[in-house]
């Protein structure tokens, strides 16, 4: 294999592991803000188990869609990021000196693993979640990923103050 297939590889493979960072930076997002200390640990590992779920069919998903490059995509890559034409470097290949060649570095696919864009909406969460809870324990994070850890970290003042808001301006039942 050649370094530019390697590269177009590595660009084909990246969108389809997007949703685990993805994942991880939403479930990150959820434990600075403190939302999993509101539920009990089985609800907790529920909305785990469900998030890990939809990550697993997503890169299964994405990998299933894998596909190598054919000769010539690496030729019209190579073309592309050499500024010639793509006949001209297919005829290179029968030259007994030509100049080298050199292949890009590789393209973000993020926005094909990522179409929703959630990568900035965790982004966004995390900077307003400092902005307005402050700056949180690394073991409150850690926790999110982990339902039944001992001493859970309670959820911080600002969100318990709004979930309580919450609560009391819903319809009376019946």
């Amino acid at each position: 294999m050649t370094g530019t297939e390697w590269v177009m590889i590595w660009e084909r493979i990246l969108p389809a592991l997007a949703p685990i960072v993805v994942s991880a930076a939403l479930i990150a997002v959820a434990g600075q803000w403190g939302l999993f200390a509101l539920l009990i640990p089985l609800a907790h590992a529920g909305v785990l188990a469900g998030i890990v779920i939809v990550t697993l069919w997503l890169v299964v998903r994405g990998f299933m869609r894998f596909k190598r490059p054919t000769f010539q995509e690496i030729i019209a890559r190579l073309a592309l990021d050499n500024g010639y034409e793509y006949h001209k470097v297919l005829g290179m290949r029968h030259l007994k000196v030509h100049p080298k060649l050199k292949v890009a570095k590789p393209k973000a696919g993020l926005a094909q693993g990522d179409p929703m864009a959630l990568r900035f909406v965790a982004a966004l969460a995390a900077v307003l979640g400092f902005l307005i809870i402050g700056p949180v324990s690394i073991n409150q994070v850690g926790a999110a990923f982990n339902p039944f850890v001992k001493d859970r970290p309670p959820a911080p003042a600002a969100i318990i103050a709004v979930s309580q808001n919450l609560m009391g301006h819903l319809p009376p039942n019946g």
